[in-house]
């Protein structure tokens, strides 16, 4: 089901806590557009205004939300949510040294990216039916 960005974005924020279904790469990826763009305008903000706690107050704001909505995403590419751990595997590389780690990183966040971006299963999998066929009434029962 594709969705706007208005529509992604309160799908996500209704679903702040909802680790379980599926979700669109559409809802997904609007939504992460939309934490980018706070993101950015409280990096700004506090440039501004010389502080350091706008872009806090942003990432506390917005951590669980992106998480469960990447969960669910993972869910409809029929992979388990805690694939979002995937970068904390380059971790042992920071006592490698920093060019080590820094590759590691990368690579660890660009696999997850990937699997974020497939298409998603067609029909019903283990974590639902396919966003869209079920009405927003069942998301908090």
């Amino acid at each position: 089901m594709l969705r706007d960005f208005g529509s992604a974005i309160m799908a996500c924020l209704e679903k702040f806590m909802i680790f379980r279904g599926r979700a669109s790469r559409s809802e997904f990826w609007w939504f992460f557009l939309a934490w980018l763009v706070a993101s950015v305008i409280a990096a700004i903000l506090e440039l501004i205004l010389k502080t350091n706690m706008i872009s806090v107050g942003v990432q506390v704001a917005f951590v669980l939300p992106v998480l469960a909505a990447g969960a669910r995403r993972l869910h409809d590419t029929d992979r388990p949510g805690y694939y979002l751990a995937i970068p904390l595997i380059s971790i042992p590389f920071y006592l490698m040294g920093p060019q080590y780690w820094g590759m590691a990183f990368l690579f660890t966040e660009a696999l997850l990216l990937l699997l974020l971006a497939l298409p998603g299963q067609q029909g019903p999998n283990k974590y639902g039916p396919a966003p869209g066929t079920e009405t927003d009434a069942t998301v908090f029962e």
